[in-house]
């Protein structure tokens, strides 16, 4: 008897306690996906860092949209490592808090949907740039987006006014906006891979970098919709659950991810497009004007029709290292020319 007073004693106390909710399936996905997301956080900024370095001559406009979704991801990451310290570090012990919702996690919503529409509206310039025939579907591309952009704000407006977290309101305005983001991504892709396709011309060298650029439109077209869709399953299939949001902020960085790979690659694409020319004599002005006109289209990396080489270009002395396959090894040529009346 007097062996079954201590085990009383300790029974006592923890039986008081309140019964901790499961968080495997709540802030336990919200962890992992801000884990992830921090990752790609990391990749987003050195890629804006890679960017300023690389295009510094680049149009205001571009800068300024850089700029604009750096500033968003990083409060984005700083949302989520709130959300996280506070529910999972302050709240460890107090279910109560844990069926509220706090400032941060009431703005995440707004954030994320600015992160997609700034994001996005770089891939709707450049299908924009493409042609008149397809500027209706970036007209409903944009209204969708919009349309996405207005539900993530009225999540956020509800949850100010609805503190609890996981109402029915929630989770229907956040499965209609993941949708939305769903069909725009689709058709920016599919509008982008069928210019692409129609501008093949049979030269190997210009099919190999049309191919690269599909594989880019897909791949990053694929992986962002890959994730909004699973997003928008959980959304339907369990929303009293928080697993929809952890995908919801890996898609996030995924589309800052996408919007950077695209800007830096350009550089690259141009290189395996053409070779490196070295003139210690030549007329400028022909190479200029192809370049002036090339220049514009090469700032959104649209696909445009290759400009004719110059017809007069005087040179003396040139050397040519070109690609003719992007496996190849490298040709060196050196040419040398003669004008009337001169002496090698």
């Amino acid at each position: 008897m007097a062996s079954a007073a201590p085990n009383a004693t300790v029974g006592g106390p923890l039986a008081a306690l309140p019964k901790l909710p499961s968080l495997d399936n709540t802030f336990g996905a919200l962890l992992l996906g801000s884990f992830v997301g921090l990752i790609q956080y990391g990749w987003t900024a050195n890629q804006c860092y890679t960017y300023f370095r690389t295009y510094p001559k680049d149009r205001w406009i571009l800068k300024g949209l850089v700029t604009a979704v750096l500033v968003l991801e990083t409060l984005h990451s700083a949302l989520c490592m709130h959300i996280c310290y506070y529910y999972l570090t302050t709240n460890y012990f107090n279910p109560p808090a844990l069926q509220t919702g706090v400032w941060s996690i009431n703005l995440l919503g707004v954030v994320t949907g600015a992160v997609i529409l700034a994001s996005q509206s770089f891939f709707l310039r450049r299908v924009y740039l493409i042609g008149r025939q397809f500027r209706p579907l970036v007209a409903l591309a944009a209204v969708l987006l919009f349309g996405e952009f207005g539900f993530a704000t009225a999540v956020t407006i509800d949850t100010f006014v609805h503190p609890t977290l996981h109402n029915s309101n929630q989770a229907w305005m956040n499965s209609a906006g993941v949708g939305m983001a769903v069909l725009a991504d689709t058709i920016l892709t599919a509008a982008l891979i069928f210019s692409l396709h129609r501008s093949r011309t049979g030269i190997r060298r210009t099919d190999s970098i049309i191919d690269l650029l599909i594989m880019y439109a897909i791949n990053t077209g694929l992986v962002t919709g890959i994730m909004n869709l699973l997003s928008l399953v959980f959304a339907l299939a369990m929303p009293n659950n928080l697993i929809y949001a952890g995908i919801v902020i890996v898609a996030t960085k995924l589309y800052a991810n996408s919007m950077m790979a695209v800007l830096n690659s350009r550089r690259s694409l141009q290189e395996q497009g053409s070779g490196y020319v070295h003139t210690t004599s030549y007329d400028m002005s022909a190479i200029h004007r192809q370049r002036a006109a090339a220049s514009r289209s090469e700032r959104w990396n649209v696909p445009t029709d290759t400009p004719a080489a110059p017809t007069v270009i005087d040179i003396k002395v040139t050397r040519e290292t070109m690609r003719s396959d992007p496996m190849a090894s490298m040709e060196v040529f050196e040419e040398s020319k003669m004008s009337a009346g001169e002496a090698v």
